[in-house]
């Protein structure tokens, strides 16, 4: 005798998902890994702890990343890389959204980080590694290409090199960063003089002529 195939549940009603998923998850634990990389440094991240203070478990976690050693290259990315910057024509301009990057609450410690991370490079060289291709040269290429768009608009003199402006911009924002970040209020010398100096260095217009 012939028998009825069952049917479907799926085709009596819609079929049910599991929990939906939370788009905060991702931002929660990066904001924590920084957090975490600050206060212990590369050689002493805890997952756990990170983790535990995001209040995401192992498995939202493992969707998201493969590893902590993953997990640290996006959080050292997020608090020490500089933008890509659109070519507008105007070095002024230009600066100013490297300076936006840059002079922003936290931008110090993040820095911090990635210095003493440089320093302990001997001791993670797989790591750093890939921290150096994936962070540090596109970040510092980028600032570079501000500099070479400038020389080849001849704002600054032919034989200046685009490589030692960009490296010469970045130390001297360091530089004034970690004075003022110092408690006895360092000096008075601000990102905004950086910029000006490097303008006047270039010849280009100031806004006021």
């Amino acid at each position: 005798m012939a028998t009825r195939t069952p049917a479907r549940s799926s085709d009596a009603e819609p079929r049910r998902t599991g929990r939906p998923s939370d788009a905060t998850v991702e931002q929660r634990v990066l904001r924590e890994a920084r957090a975490e990389l600050i206060s212990s440094g590369v050689d002493a991240f805890s997952l756990t702890a990170t983790l535990r203070r995001a209040k995401v478990g192992n498995s939202g976690f493992y969707r998201r990343w493969s590893s902590a050693q993953e997990l640290i290259v996006d959080a050292l990315a997020s608090i020490a890389t500089w933008p890509d910057v659109p070519d507008l024509g105007d070095l002024r301009q230009e600066l100013g959204l490297l300076i936006e990057a840059f002079d922003r609450p936290g931008a110090w410690p993040g820095l911090q980080v990635l210095f003493t991370f440089a320093g302990q490079a001997a001791r993670h060289p797989e790591l750093y590694a890939h921290v150096q291709r994936t962070v540090i040269v596109p970040g510092n290429e980028r600032v570079v290409a501000v500099f070479e768009r400038a020389c080849a608009r001849g704002e600054f003199a032919a034989d200046v090199d685009p490589r030692v402006l960009a490296a010469a911009f970045l130390g001297a924002l360091t530089v004034v960063l970690q004075w003022s970040a110092g408690a006895s209020g360092g000096t008075a010398v601000d990102v905004a003089a950086v910029v000006e100096t490097f303008l006047a260095l270039s010849g280009a217009p100031r806004p006021d002529r």
